[in-house]
């Protein structure tokens, strides 16, 4: 055998063999699917799913094939006004198109057929068409963004629902209950020095509930004590003949600053007490001197513990007792000799104290008793509030 025919011959066994090769070729799915997901699917490539998602076509074979229609209407030419030449030449090379597009799809046939089938398969598995999955991806972006919108206004709905129950609560305690008087929180300390002189002769008159029961408690809107609605006409006082002037009014809303003694001022403060009222009075020959003083505390149970520890008598609380206004240029009430009256009168405590101006002894003279009961009378305005209650009688009046 030449060599020009070995060559030759050993080209063709390895044309042959490459061919051999080709010719039998391990078929793979380009696309990833195998026989047993077209089972799980129940695909069969041959299956039309045009129908179903509402494609239909006119034409009933392939490009090259009788009865293809290219979608052009012939009367397009017409229309336009295209020649007949220009239409023929054109007919020429779509039907040369025409061949070689339906050689290339006899050799490999199927094949995107199949990949659309399949695409369209899987969007049927989900149980919607595709712009129905869209349609329901943006409700659910709509419900996400109205849960948002909800969630911010319970949030606000609750921050406004806590900051009004904090105002009521703050009006609530504020309002002690609706009273319009405001009473006292803490003791006022009494000033350095002050005289703890007290009583040698000392009266308290308990509650007397056939006169003042109608003014037990403090009405929830009553006003506080004024200098001209308690000392408005209890300017002068007269009894028997003795005179009384008065010299200093005024209303002090601490009722501790009115009072010495840790047990006495503790009481008012339990008692509520809204403010202090006191007027000093001097007779006309300037020989005594009274100092009344009116505690408007809530009721007369109040009261009575207040009472109870002014007395000086009284073992079960420490000393105590109201303070001096007379000041240092009289000496009565700041030393020497008094006597004093407490009495309850519903929720109101009257203390009436009285002494000669010089703070001696009066002895067997009875005029610094009819002191004591001639200041008894600046009071008058708590009558007044008992008749305008309800109560009390004309004999009592």
């Amino acid at each position: 055998m030449s060599r020009s025919e070995s060559r030759f011959g050993r080209k063709g066994r390895r044309g042959g063999s490459r061919r051999g090769q080709a010719a039998e070729p391990v078929h793979t799915d380009e696309y990833g699917h195998d026989e047993d997901y077209a089972d799980e699917y129940d695909y069969d490539p041959e299956e039309d799913f045009s129908a179903e998602y509402g494609h239909t076509h006119t034409r009933s074979e392939g490009p090259g094939q009788a009865g293809y229609d290219d979608g052009y209407d012939d009367g397009y030419e017409d229309e336009y006004g295209y020649e007949d030449e220009y239409g023929a030449e054109q007919a020429s090379a779509q039907g040369r198109g025409r061949g070689r597009r339906g050689r290339r799809a006899d050799r490999n046939p199927g094949k995107v057929s199949a990949f659309s089938a399949n695409a369209l398969k899987r969007v049927s598995v989900l149980g919607d068409r595709p712009n129905q999955i869209v349609y329901t991806l943006a409700e659910q972006s709509r419900r996400k963004r109205g849960t948002a919108v909800l969630a911010v206004l319970l949030t606000a709905f609750g921050l406004a629902l806590v900051l009004l129950l904090g105002l009521l609560t703050y009006q609530f305690i504020s309002n002690d209950g609706g009273q319009t008087a405001d009473t006292e929180t803490s003791i006022v300390e009494p000033p350095e020095g002050h005289t703890t002189l007290t009583p040698e002769l000392y009266l308290s008159e308990p509650n007397r509930e056939e006169t003042f029961g109608a003014i037990d408690e403090r009405e929830a809107d009553a006003e506080p004590m004024t200098e001209e609605s308690v000392f408005g006409g209890a300017e002068e006082l007269e009894l028997d003949d003795i005179s009384l002037q008065a010299q200093e009014t005024g209303v002090n809303d601490s009722c501790t600053s009115m009072v010495w003694g840790g047990d006495l001022a503790q009481s008012l403060l339990d008692a509520e007490c809204a403010n202090a009222a006191s007027a000093l009075y001097t007779d006309s020959d300037q020989e005594y001197v009274a100092q009344v003083t009116l505690f408007d505390v809530a009721d007369s149970n109040g009261a009575e513990e207040v009472a109870a520890a002014l007395d000086p008598t009284n073992t079960d609380t420490e000393a105590g007792f109201v303070l001096p206004q007379t000041g240092e240029d009289i000496a009565g009430l700041n030393e020497g000799y008094s006597q004093a009256t407490t009495q309850v009168m519903g929720h109101y405590v009257a203390v009436f104290w009285t002494a000669r101006q010089d703070a001696e002894d009066p002895g067997d003279n009875s005029d610094l008793a009819t002191v004591n009961v001639a200041s008894m009378n600046s009071v008058q305005f708590i009558y007044d509030e008992v008749v305008r209650n309800g109560g009390g009688s004309p004999e009592e009046e």
